[in-house]
């Protein structure tokens, strides 16, 4: 993937990843780029809800809609579609509120309103004649006009969207008769990521405008991978800022999610990856996933329909592990025999003397499917390494010249290459323990 992603960036393509294990930082520094990670103290921000009334579609209103019900329900919950629908309804009215601003009921509002508690006061009140209920709602009607009148929006965040939607979400439940929504769980839920709450930096600071202008960005979330509440939250998110970026540039754009797609990969997330996929294709863009646990691929219908049915390009590493039970994996990937065939082939041949660091991986691109070697000279092996060791010998070797990555890097593969040394983590064990550049 470090080399996928080199030579994309290469052919001018904006590259933005989400990792769980320092697996581009090399690469990431060597290219000049933005490495972001997770902590405590420096969280990943970003202002969702702060949009122009140009940005306000039917595609904001979907993300939000999922982001409301992440934090509300979790991303494992079934939820049911009225939900769905009182969510939806409460960031329409909240842009309503803010870019028009809102003063009383159209008259199709209030006769529908005037219908459905006209009813709902009937069944409640059945010693009432219908004109003392009439009355009776139309009072009701006046006291939640005014009500929705005094929820204004001044600013567009995260916070003013929590003071607005506990209002309006009790008050579209009287509108509608509604009695299931719990409106204490409904706030108990989203508090962490409000005023004063543990997360509330997350959500109402605006995301860092120069990323827009970054060609390569990492976003390294792995201090929060067992987090079950915030990493997919994180996660979703920083494909919000994909898609931002995928729509202002016009060059090529790429987003890479490392194992941190299993966050989302839930029924709450299914259609929005693949409107994900989708919209990508119409901005010259597309999304890739990576994972090391073939029972990710198989074991999970979110995966299959969302996920793999939308990819193009399928690359597979050695497979011969899991050669007992790869009709599965096969059927499900589409594979063919001699698709098959050929992948248990991959590091099987000696084809490997007098090479560099070399491994082979299976590439289908649409119907037909090779496997290719993938050989690096040892400067880019030292660029991708996450051998701690060999990252450790490299950063000696950056400090002590105190010059930039790559200089550090040729220095470093000169000495190596001189060292009659033939494997890498031996070499930077040396360099280690003389704590020193060797200079040979």
């Amino acid at each position: 993937m470090n080399s996928v992603v080199r030579q994309l960036h290469e052919q001018n393509t904006d590259v933005v990843m989400v990792d769980t294990g320092n697996s581009y930082e090399g690469l990431c520094e060597y290219l000049g780029g933005k490495y972001i990670s997770y902590t405590e103290e420096k969280p990943i921000t970003m202002n969702p809800f702060k949009i122009n009334r140009s940005e306000y579609n039917i595609e904001k209103i979907d993300f939000l809609k999922n982001l409301i019900l992440l934090i509300w329900k979790g991303s494992d919950a079934k939820i049911p579609e009225i939900e769905f629908r009182i969510v939806e309804q409460i960031i329409i009215d909240y842009y309503d509120a803010y870019f028009n601003g809102f003063t009383k009921y159209t008259d199709e509002q209030r006769e529908v309103l005037l219908k459905n508690l006209f009813a709902s006061a009937s069944r409640k009140n059945t010693n009432m004649s219908p004109k003392e209920v009439d009355e009776m709602v139309r009072k009701q009607i006046e006291v939640l006009e005014k009500r929705r009148a005094a929820l204004k929006v001044s600013e567009l965040s995260f916070n003013s969207f929590f003071d607005y939607s506990f209002d309006r979400l009790e008050q579209i439940c009287t509108e509608n008769d509604i009695t299931t929504i719990s409106y204490s769980t409904y706030s108990t839920m989203l508090q962490p990521f409000y005023k004063g709450g543990a997360y509330e930096k997350i959500l109402n600071e605006n995301v860092d405008s120069t990323l827009f202008d970054e060609t390569f960005i990492v976003f390294e979330v792995d201090a929060i991978k067992e987090n079950k509440k915030l990493f997919p939250i994180v996660t979703l998110i920083i494909m919000d800022v994909f898609l931002q970026k995928m729509r202002l540039k016009k060059n090529r754009k790429v987003l890479v999610i490392e194992e941190a797609w299993k966050a989302i990969a839930s029924p709450l997330m299914a259609e929005y990856i693949k409107y994900l996929y989708k919209t990508a294709r119409k901005f010259w863009a597309f999304v890739g996933v990576v994972t090391q646990e073939i029972q990710d691929i198989i074991g999970s219908e979110i995966v299959k329909e969302a996920i793999i049915n939308n990819s193009d390009v399928v690359m597979l590493l050695d497979q011969s592990k899991f050669k007992e039970r790869f009709d599965e994996i096969k059927k499900i990937l589409g594979l063919t025999d001699v698709d098959c065939k050929k992948i248990f082939t991959i590091n099987r041949l000696e084809n490997k003397d007098g090479r560099a660091f070399f491994r082979e991986v299976f590439i289908r691109r649409g119907a037909v499917g090779n496997v290719f070697g993938v050989e690096e000279p040892r400067e880019c092996y030292m660029t991708y390494t996450t051998e701690r060791a060999e990252k450790e010998a490299l950063k000696l070797y950056k400090r002590e010249l105190r010059c930039s990555h790559q200089e550090a890097i040729e220095a470093y593969c000169r000495d190596w290459s001189k060292s009659g040394i033939s494997k890498s983590l031996a070499f930077a064990q040396r360099v280690n323990r003389e704590g020193k550049l060797l200079n040979l």
